[in-house]
């Protein structure tokens, strides 16, 4: 019910440990004294408070005192304050002369009553009494006001009336459920909220605020005067003087909250009973016992909804506040991330849009917007798109993402991300659809930059791969040339005879053109691995690729001693990737390779070549025999990471992003003799050319 006030605020929470100081114990002792005083002083009041020519009492504050103390102590302390308070009220119907037997029995009926309350507005109420919300006001009422109170009074009222001090069960039985009802519901509201804002210091408030609460307690003062006490008593005293404080109740309820309702309710008690102790006021219009029992209805009947009111309005408006600072926290969420906010309402075609939506659409503050108007800045050939997730999530009701490009009014262009989720209608067939808008213009501007300069260096790494091979490259243009001269330094020769051999000659020309050929392939060959341009995937013979590339690199494996073992044979289907990008990183692996083997014996330097097919992609390995692998293989991947010497460490890492670009992957392993293996994965080519950018 109440939190637990802090130790150095309420030495009330203080346990009996064997470590406790000697002022800790002697204000602990102080505080249960208190209590026992409190309550031997809220016994005698409540004698007091019996009607005149009746037993009855209206008001019972004992009750409250106890129940209040038990919810601001720990549990563990509980035997000691009901103790002090069984024994002073004991000592107080002593000095009434009450029999001992029934004392005790009332002692015993006063502690059940107050534990059982105590107990189960601990265990259902959790929050602070001052910041419960309606369902635990409801339980609160039920506890302290109803079940609690009714439920023991079965047992108050027989031993009551088997004592003689009652003439009948059931008007025992009403009085005393009713009597400690009424208490609870006016007095212990008022004990808790005083003892937090004691033991917190948290009384803050604004003059403005002390005028008006000083107002209002002189008006309910005034007007509880006037109700109860200035009108005599008898059947011409209107029952409308009842109605007469509740409009200034109704405001300290709206105005001051749980506290200032509590508040006014006891002062309105303590007028209501006064008056009608002294003779005056509408509740002396009948019996004794019937005036009081009117008297404590009217108490209970406005006391309740008044303090249910109270709570309600209090909870509306914690989860207003609430709403405005999330909305607040999201607002400045949104900003920060210039993220837009966007509520599309599909049955009225209205969109409702932050104004950093606003900035990214190109609409003005104010300006009416429909879906139509939306889709009308969309670029032409992201429109169907854009529909296309819409419908699907309104037929689907799941969320949808989708990227798209605007044009503003002024010609610009934008890229927008956007996320949304229809969320069903109440009333009608068609759903809102809620959603968020990122301007992803600078990201998409950067991203093409980025991929420019992958692809430049990319390039780069083909043009230094290349570097590495051009003495092999100068011996594979060297033979079709030699072979050439050689042919026309005969045909030369042929031609200076009297009578030339023209089937000779013929023969000789035709080796010319062929050795041409040859050499033309070749040169083509290493313009098409410089050359730049608009990378496209497209499917790709994985074999042919092999062998043009075997063919290029040929001299250069005869010249390291390299023995090449191509088992990449048989009938491979294509791979979708850029023909160029595959074969250098080909290239780069199979220098890799040989410089891995430049240590061995010459007759030890084998490479292997394997294409596989596992599930949807085609698997190239490049197998050596080399000094292998080091303990963290991934660090071969990483920028800037090199074994060679001179070696930028940029070869591997351009290949592995090359080849996810491609939908493909790049990974190496251990083998199991000695050696390395990298393996190269590429997607299998669909049926149908599929020709797609490459991101």
């Amino acid at each position: 019910m109440m939190e637990a006030i802090p130790q150095a605020k309420a030495s009330a929470e203080l346990e009996f440990r064997a470590d406790t100081t000697p002022d800790e114990l002697t204000g602990t002792v102080v505080h249960i004294l208190a209590t026992g005083v409190c309550y031997y002083l809220a016994t005698r009041i409540a004698w007091t408070l019996c009607f005149p020519d009746s037993k009855v009492s209206l008001f019972f504050p004992p009750h409250a005192v106890l129940v209040s103390i038990l919810l601001l102590v720990p549990t563990r302390h509980w035997w000691a304050y009901t103790l002090a308070a069984a024994c002073s009220h004991y000592f107080a119907t002593q000095q009434a002369q009450w029999p001992p037997l029934y004392a005790l029995h009332c002692e015993a009926f006063d502690v059940v009553q107050n534990v059982l309350v105590a107990a189960g507005i601990r265990t259902y109420i959790k929050s602070p009494f001052h910041l419960i919300n309606l369902r635990e006001a409801i339980i609160f009422v039920l506890i302290a006001v109803a079940i609690v109170p009714f439920g023991t009074a079965f047992w108050g009222a027989a031993f009551t009336v088997s004592n003689g001090f009652g003439t009948h069960y059931w008007v025992e039985w009403r009085n005393l459920g009713i009597s400690n009802g009424v208490t609870a519901i006016v007095l212990v509201p008022v004990i808790l909220i005083g003892a937090h804002q004691l033991f917190t210091k948290e009384f803050k408030a604004a003059p403005k605020r002390i005028l008006e609460s000083g107002f209002l307690a002189m008006g309910i003062l005034a007007v509880g005067y006037i109700a109860f006490y200035q009108s005599p008593a008898g059947p011409d005293t209107s029952p409308a003087l009842l109605y007469l404080p509740i409009p200034l109740l109704i405001y300290a309820a709206l105005r001051f909250g749980l506290g200032g309702i509590s508040a006014s309710m006891l002062v309105i008690t303590i007028l209501a009973i006064w008056g009608t102790m002294q003779g005056r006021g509408p509740f002396l219009t009948q019996t004794p016992a019937e005036n009081a029992l009117n008297l404590q209805l009217f108490l209970l009947m406005a006391t309740t909804p008044l303090m249910l009111l109270t709570v309600a309005v209090n909870d509306e408006r914690r989860s207003t506040e609430e709403l405005r600072v999330s909305e607040e926290r999201m607002s400045l969420a949104a900003e920060s991330a210039q993220l837009a906010l966007w509520d599309w309402d599909v049955a009225n075609d209205r969109v409702w849009m932050t104004d950093e939506g606003r900035k990214f659409y190109g609409f003005k503050p104010g300006e009416p917007i429909r879906f139509s108007n939306l889709g009308g800045r969309v670029h032409p050939d992201d429109s169907d798109l854009g529909a296309s997730a819409v419908l699907q999530a309104l037929e689907t009701f799941g969320s949808y993402e989708a990227e798209y490009r605007i044009i503003l009014p002024d010609g610009s262009l934008r890229w927008i991300a956007v996320r949304g989720r229809p969320r069903p209608a109440v009333n009608s067939a068609l759903p809102r659809i809620l959603g968020v808008a990122i301007d992803v213009t600078r990201q998409k501007q950067a991203g093409a930059e980025a991929q420019q300069l992958r692809e430049q260096l990319a390039h780069l790494s083909r043009v230094a791969s290349l570097s590495a091979l051009s003495g092999s490259l100068a011996h594979e243009l060297n033979q079709p040339l030699t072979s050439i001269l050689s042919n026309a330094q005969a045909a030369q020769r042929f031609m200076s005879r009297e009578v030339p051999d023209l089937v000779e000659l013929s023969a000789i020309l035709a080796d010319i053109v062929c050795e041409d050929r040859r050499a033309g392939e070749i040169i083509e060959r290493l313009r098409t691995m410089i050359r730049r341009g608009e990378v496209v995937l497209q499917p790709v013979n994985v074999n042919e690729s092999l062998e043009e590339l075997l063919r290029l690199t040929r001299s250069d494996l005869i010249s390291r001693g390299v023995t090449v073992s191509n088992l990449a044979t048989g009938n491979i289907p294509p791979a979708m990737t850029d023909r160029v990008q595959l074969q250098q990183v080909l290239l780069n692996l199979i220098v890799n390779a040989c410089d891995a083997m430049g240590a061995n014996p010459p007759e030890d330097r084998k490479l292997t070549l394997t294409t596989i097919i596992t599930q949807n992609e085609v698997h190239i390995g490049v197998l050596d025999c080399g000094v292998g692998l080091p303990d963290d293989v991934e660090a071969l991947f990483q920028p800037f990471h090199t074994s060679k010497e001179g070696g930028l460490g940029m070869g591997l890492s351009i290949c592995r992003t090359l080849l996810t670009s491609h939908g493909g992957s790049l990974w190496a392993e251990r083998r199991a003799e000695r050696g390395a293996a990298f393996y190269v994965a590429l997607p299998l080519a669909k049926k149908g050319r599929s020709t797609t950018s490459c991101p």
